[in-house]
């Protein structure tokens, strides 16, 4: 132990757990938190009354209702706790040990309180992070811990290496967010998570939040679905190789109305069979007609269309910097809660179906699995249109 000639102790502790999942202060040593009934975190010592004494730091956590007090990255509702204690001297001497909290960087505030006294330190901090909005990820919070005690005009001294601050991870510089912009929801660790598909995450990390985890994994999948049945919907009228009453008489049907737009055909002719509608993209738009041997030659739903969504989803995940960064004016958007897609399906290239098809097709997809109200058409962040518009660039759905 080194002894130097100044009169207080100073502990500097500090920790950086990564978002890759650390488990600090759960091993072997035992005891919850960092440090626990094992080894001292930071130790010093000397004599004093012809004895030695040791400062020792035992504990580092945070403190979460319910839960055992292992982690130690935070977010600023939540308590920060130190332990320390004394060996060897008077028992009175760990009533004498000072704390004090500073923050590091600008964007860190202030801690709460940010000195105290006596063997346990209890903290909250506080965020100075902007909220302007950002493609970036926020810088984590981080402070600066300092335990001090006067012995007998002695200067004991430990640190604990490499770094002095105590450091959000990134699961908890997602959460801040939400503390920080005063949104309904708010995250625990069990609504943090990697996404099954990249596509889904359009935010500034590399977690996203889900209220309801996994929720736009099942999205996406109901939504492809639905979107697959209505390119396939159309109705074998007359059977393969029957005879209808006439020429004109309709052997495949198009499903039912989309929208606005009316049925939509799916199906192209077989034989001497007739489109009767458009033909768009290289597709027939229309009912297929017997034609002049008035027998259906034709197989509806002959072209099986299948699109992956993955490849038009412009947006579904957004933490909050992001969301104020795209424009979005609600705190509380559901694409902040893991609960919303953004598509734009106007260069899909289907036979039969242009642009505006496409879109009608999409938001009725998910007209049928969350209702009216939460599937429509828009263009940027506030502007509701019929899907039709030329002006609309993107289907929202939300659950």
């Amino acid at each position: 132990m080194k002894k130097t000639p100044r009169g207080w102790l100073v502990v500097a502790l500090s920790w950086v757990v990564l978002a890759s999942g650390c488990k600090c202060g759960d091993g072997d040593e035992g005891g919850p938190g960092t440090g626990g009934s094992g080894p001292p975190l930071a130790e010093d010592s000397a004599e004093s009354g012809g004895r030695e004494v040791t400062l020792e730091i035992t504990e580092v956590f945070t403190r979460q209702a319910g839960t055992a007090p292992l982690r130690t990255s935070f977010v600023t509702q939540e308590e920060m706790v130190a332990r320390a204690r004394v060996q060897g001297g008077d028992a009175k001497l760990a009533e004498a040990i000072r704390w004090t909290v500073r923050p590091v960087g600008t964007h860190t505030g202030p801690a709460a309180p940010a000195e105290a006294t006596g063997a346990e330190l209890v903290f909250r901090g506080s965020s100075a992070l902007p909220l302007t909005g950002s493609r970036e990820p926020n810088q984590p919070l981080e402070y600066e811990v300092v335990a001090s005690l006067a012995l007998e005009g002695r200067t004991l001294e430990a640190k604990l290496p490499p770094t002095t601050f105590v450091r959000q991870e990134e699961a908890d510089i997602l959460r801040q967010e939400y503390v920080d912009y005063g949104t309904q929801f708010k995250p625990t660790l069990a609504h943090v998570r990697v996404p099954g598909r990249p596509t889904l995450n359009r935010g500034n990390y590399t977690v996203i939040v889900e209220e309801n985890p996994g929720e736009l994994d099942r999205l996406a999948s109901d939504l492809e679905a639905e979107v697959n049945r209505l390119l396939n919907d159309d109705v074998q009228v007359v059977r393969v190789g029957a005879q209808a009453p006439s020429p004109s008489s309709v052997v495949v049907s198009p499903g039912p109305s989309v929208l606005m737009l009316g049925p939509l055909g799916d199906t192209e002719p077989k034989g001497d069979d007739v489109c009767a509608g458009k033909r768009i993209n290289n597709g027939c738009s229309g009912p297929i007609l017997a034609g002049p041997n008035r027998i259906a030659d034709t197989l509806a739903n002959n072209r099986k269309t299948q699109v992956k969504l993955e490849t038009i989803i412009t947006s579904a995940y957004r933490n909050p910097q992001r969301n104020r960064f795209v424009g979005s004016k609600s705190i509380d958007s559901r694409h902040t809660r893991g609960m919303a897609l953004d598509l734009d399906p106007r260069f899909l290239a289907i036979p039969g179906k242009d642009a505006s098809h496409l879109m009608c097709i999409v938001e009725l997809a998910g007209i049928r699995l969350v209702g009216e109200d939460d599937s429509y058409s828009e263009n940027g962040p506030t502007t509701f249109l019929d899907c039709n518009d030329e002006a609309a660039d993107h289907v929202h759905v939300e659950r």
